[in-house]
Protein backbone atom coordinates (compact mmCIF):
# COMPACT_ATOMS: atom_id res chain seq x y z
CA UNK A 1 0.00 0.00 0.00
CA UNK A 2 1.39 3.38 -1.01
CA UNK A 3 0.97 6.27 1.40
CA UNK A 4 0.65 9.82 0.09
CA UNK A 5 3.69 11.86 1.08
CA UNK A 6 3.36 15.28 2.70
CA UNK A 7 4.29 17.25 -0.43
CA UNK A 8 1.58 15.65 -2.55
CA UNK A 9 -0.94 15.96 0.27
CA UNK A 10 -0.13 19.66 0.61
CA UNK A 11 -0.58 20.23 -3.14
CA UNK A 12 -3.89 18.37 -3.25
CA UNK A 13 -5.13 20.21 -0.17
CA UNK A 14 -4.22 23.57 -1.72
CA UNK A 15 -5.99 22.68 -4.96
CA UNK A 16 -9.12 21.43 -3.19
CA UNK A 17 -9.26 24.52 -0.94
CA UNK A 18 -9.06 26.86 -3.92
CA UNK A 19 -11.66 24.89 -5.84
CA UNK A 20 -14.13 25.03 -2.94
CA UNK A 21 -14.04 28.80 -3.27
CA UNK A 22 -14.49 28.62 -7.05
CA UNK A 23 -17.46 26.25 -6.65
CA UNK A 24 -19.04 28.66 -4.16
CA UNK A 25 -18.64 31.52 -6.62
CA UNK A 26 -20.21 29.36 -9.31
CA UNK A 27 -23.15 28.41 -7.07
CA UNK A 28 -23.72 32.08 -6.17
CA UNK A 29 -23.67 33.15 -9.82
CA UNK A 30 -20.51 35.23 -9.48
CA UNK A 31 -18.74 33.24 -12.20
CA UNK A 32 -19.99 31.05 -15.05
CA UNK A 33 -19.34 27.36 -15.71
CA UNK A 34 -16.68 28.03 -18.36
CA UNK A 35 -14.95 30.48 -16.01
CA UNK A 36 -14.94 27.86 -13.26
CA UNK A 37 -13.41 25.35 -15.67
CA UNK A 38 -10.70 27.87 -16.57
CA UNK A 39 -10.00 28.50 -12.88
CA UNK A 40 -9.78 24.74 -12.35
CA UNK A 41 -7.13 24.44 -15.05
CA UNK A 42 -5.10 27.35 -13.69
CA UNK A 43 -5.26 26.14 -10.08
CA UNK A 44 -4.39 22.57 -11.08
CA UNK A 45 -1.33 23.81 -12.96
CA UNK A 46 -0.32 25.94 -9.97
CA UNK A 47 -0.43 22.93 -7.66
CA UNK A 48 1.12 20.52 -10.16
CA UNK A 49 -1.89 18.29 -10.83
CA UNK A 50 -2.25 16.85 -14.31
CA UNK A 51 -5.52 16.77 -16.24
CA UNK A 52 -5.85 13.05 -15.56
CA UNK A 53 -5.24 13.25 -11.82
CA UNK A 54 -7.81 11.47 -9.68
CA UNK A 55 -7.81 14.50 -7.40
CA UNK A 56 -9.08 16.91 -10.07
CA UNK A 57 -12.70 18.01 -9.94
CA UNK A 58 -13.78 16.42 -13.21
CA UNK A 59 -17.57 16.23 -13.33
CA UNK A 60 -17.76 14.30 -16.58
CA UNK A 61 -20.18 11.71 -15.23
CA UNK A 62 -22.49 14.04 -13.29
CA UNK A 63 -22.47 17.04 -15.62
CA UNK A 64 -26.04 17.76 -16.74
CA UNK A 65 -25.25 18.70 -20.32
CA UNK A 66 -22.99 15.79 -21.19
CA UNK A 67 -22.89 12.05 -20.84
CA UNK A 68 -24.63 9.10 -22.35
CA UNK A 69 -28.06 9.58 -20.76
CA UNK A 70 -30.68 11.84 -22.26
CA UNK A 71 -32.37 14.46 -20.10
CA UNK A 72 -35.66 14.25 -21.99
CA UNK A 73 -38.78 13.11 -20.14
CA UNK A 74 -39.55 10.38 -22.70
CA UNK A 75 -36.27 8.69 -21.99
CA UNK A 76 -36.60 8.90 -18.21
CA UNK A 77 -39.95 7.11 -18.03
Amino acid sequence: MTVMNEEIYSRVLGYKSAMVQARRMLANGIISGPECAKIDTIIAEKYGLTSCSIFRENDFINYGLRGNMSHYKEVKT
